[in-house]
């Protein structure tokens, strides 16, 4: 994952989940701190930790059957507005989900081809893959698909994640002591464990010609780097080495040091293994400078997407690009002790940068799965 010339233009977005349906919205959702996470209806959990999750506060698509490829169809549509439609028999879809039961099995395809099955709703006739690396999955999917634009194996791509709220993921991730009694609360003393959400979010991703610019005109912003790693010394704790060194793999790959990154998305799950696991593998890249490094997470606001999770992350680090600001990181207060040296930011509306010209997401999964994203403004 360290081609020569390998930045590649991020020319469309699309998104719904429960900060609403619609780029738009998810802004609006994520600088105000308002989300749609009505008590679960769709199965019984009674006796869960948790009784409640995030979903999509409106129509989006598709029938309801496979909630799953309804998502995925609507944030991929939204994301190809616009877009020649004779060209899109020449657009790859590389989609991360958690669910193998995503999409029905058909003759000819594998159990939890949601890739496949959404490029046939979208009209799209280039690669598809279905990309599973746990909560990492939609980070992950980003840069297989840079890497397929880079090298020419894709005029376009449209890459992401999505997922639905299930009861096998919900009650599995409640059996695990895993989903916390307020949902996700990042790096606050209160936090005990995650929510979880239904969601898609995609970014079209096409080639940059000698000025910049993409092939559809000028880019949102610039996918300049990605690291990934499988490394971790338990099956559902990070380890920070891992993420460490994820960090590291997507600042070579941007041709960037840890001092040309002006905001740091991090994964903040609000698990106290997990963000203890990201602050210190932060610590190890940034050093003293961490400190005047704003951070954020927005879990608090949308809480876990799961396979769409590191996909809606990075959309929102290209909002903070071109909004020149960064949104606040909801429910953090009080704020853990373990804390005190990260620029947190926790106002109530997001923190004007008018310098931000480079970010820095962090996904992590279980079983070590970690990628790092680096994005950056034109």
């Amino acid at each position: 994952m360290s081609t020569e010339g390998s930045a590649v233009a991020v020319t469309g977005l699309g998104v719904c989940g429960p900060g609403g349906v619609g780029v738009a919205a998810l802004w609006e959702a994520l600088s105000t701190g308002q989300a749609h996470r009505p008590p679960i209806t769709a199965f019984d959990a009674t006796g869960a930790t948790l009784g409640a999750s995030g979903e999509v506060p409106g129509p989006t698509s598709g029938d309801g059957t496979w909630r799953a490829l309804d998502l995925a169809e609507y944030a991929v549509s939204e994301a190809l507005d616009g877009f020649d439609g004779a060209l899109r028999e020449h657009v790859a879809l590389v989609l991360g989900t958690t669910d193998p039961g995503a999409v029905p099995p058909r003759p000819g395809y594998c159990a939890g081809e949601l890739a496949a099955a959404c490029a046939e709703r979208t009209g799209l006739g280039g690669e598809a893959l279905t990309i599973a690396n746990a909560s990492a999955s939609g980070a992950a999917a980003i840069a297989v698909a840079r890497d397929l634009v880079a090298v020419g194996e894709a005029a376009t791509a449209v890459v992401g994640g999505a997922d639905a709220v299930t009861d096998m993921a919900f009650l599995g991730l409640n059996s695990l002591r895993t989903l916390g009694p307020e949902g996700c609360r990042p790096f606050s003393t209160r936090r005990r464990g995650i929510g979880l959400s239904e969601g898609a979010a995609v970014l079209r991703l096409e080639p940059l010609d000698d000025t910049g610019s993409g092939t559809a005109g000028r880019p949102l912003a610039v996918l300049a780097g990605c690291g990934m790693t499988n490394a971790t010394g338990h099956l559902a704790a990070p380890g920070a080495d891992g993420i460490e060194l994820a960090v590291r793999l997507a600042l070579a790959d941007a041709r960037l040091t840890p001092e040309d990154i002006d905001f740091v998305n991090t994964h903040g799950p609000g698990t106290r293994r997990g963000d203890t696991a990201e602050i210190e593998a932060l610590r190890a890249v940034f050093g003293p400078r961490l400190s005047s490094v704003p951070v954020n997470s927005v879990k608090g606001v949308l809480w876990h997407l799961q396979g769409g999770a590191g996909a809606v992350e990075a959309l929102t680090c290209v909002l903070s690009l071109t909004h020149r600001a960064v949104t606040p990181t909801w429910g953090a207060e009080p704020v853990d002790p373990v804390c005190d040296d990260l620029d947190l930011v926790l106002e109530d509306a997001p923190r004007p940068m008018p310098d931000l010209r480079t970010a820095l997401s962090v996904s992590c999964g279980l079983g070590g799965m970690n990628t790092a994203l680096v994005l950056r403004r034109v």
